[in-house]
């Protein structure tokens, strides 16, 4: 009865640029929690972020591209609004966005993404994220100069028992301490631990075009398999935010800033390149850029 109320009243169709690949197989009801200028953010029942944004730049799996929606303030959603996740649509109050034949937006990095990307480069982009990285997360974790904060010291006891465990599956449940750790929408650990991941997936995709690998040896590689599964667990004690992107991390897939600043490493020709793609990334969030890429030199590096 109440989803066939929200039909009568939802009259206008949207149709969205790009549709996260994730959204659809999404059934249920959600919430808007927050609503800002360039983004709304739903609570999916499942406690899941699905997020209608602005820009292709700021697509994720979850994510919904709805310029029109920004355009006009008629349509404009507020928190508290109930919307209804009905497959290939997604239905509110006053107009349904339709996403049947719509393009769909993967968030997963490819060979092709990284088919320039060589052990060079890893130098320039760390010697670009100390230059350009904001204070305040992880950052500190690379410095090794920044005082007074807890989270980066707790960070250090945390990944300082990584390289004596026992097994790669131990080397997780370890890394599982990090989940939920800091300040801000997203914490820092969980923004470094997506980095993590995406650095894994990065060598994976380059192990077989290169003899040597990115980071020294192959096992330092973190790995895709059920070892995972203490991080799995560890997402329930982190916020929505949190879980939402460790969600999509463990499943291959990357915040859109994230996979631009790897396919921008991979392309670049001159240090320059390198350098301006670094600081469009860390001009993600307070942090999150900044301890995104922290995690993605830690897993590169091969410091895991």
């Amino acid at each position: 009865m109440e989803q066939a109320n929200l039909e009568n009243r939802a009259r206008e169709r949207i149709l969205p640029t790009l549709v996260g690949a994730g959204v659809p197989r999404l059934i249920g009801w959600g919430e808007v929690v927050s609503a800002f200028s360039r983004v709304v953010n739903i609570r999916h029942s499942q406690g899941l972020l699905v997020s209608f944004v602005e820009e292709t730049r700021a697509m994720t799996y979850l994510s919904v591209c709805v310029p029109a929606l920004f355009r006009n303030q008629e349509r404009r959603l507020v928190p508290g609004g109930r919307v209804r996740f009905d497959g290939q649509r997604l239905i509110t109050e006053g107009f349904v966005v339709d996403f049947l034949g719509r393009p769909t937006w993967q968030g997963t990095l490819t060979r092709t993404d990284v088919r320039a990307f060589h052990a060079s480069k890893v130098s320039l982009v760390k010697k670009a994220l100390l230059l350009k990285g904001r204070a305040g997360g992880f950052l500190g974790l690379l410095r090794r100069d920044e005082a007074c904060n807890p989270f980066v010291d707790k960070a250090m006891k945390v990944l300082g028992g990584i390289q004596s465990a026992p097994s790669r599956g131990a080397r997780f449940k370890i890394l599982s301490g990090l989940v939920g750790l800091g300040l801000g929408s997203t914490p820092s650990g969980d923004d470094f631990i997506a980095g993590i991941l995406l650095g894994e997936q990065t060598l994976r995709l380059l192990l077989p075009m290169e003899a040597k690998p990115v980071a020294g040896t192959q096992d330092a590689m973190v790995p895709w398999s059920m070892e995972k599964e203490d991080l799995w667990v560890a997402m329930n004690r982190t916020n929505d935010a949190g879980k939402t992107l460790l969600w999509q991390a463990l499943q291959g897939r990357f915040p859109g800033y994230l996979l631009e600043a790897v396919r921008s490493v991979s392309d670049a020709e001159e240090k320059q390149e390198i350098v301006e793609a670094v600081e469009r990334a860390v001009g993600h969030g307070a942090t999150s850029g900044t301890d995104a890429l922290t995690g993605f030199l830690f897993s590169i590096e091969g410091r895991l």
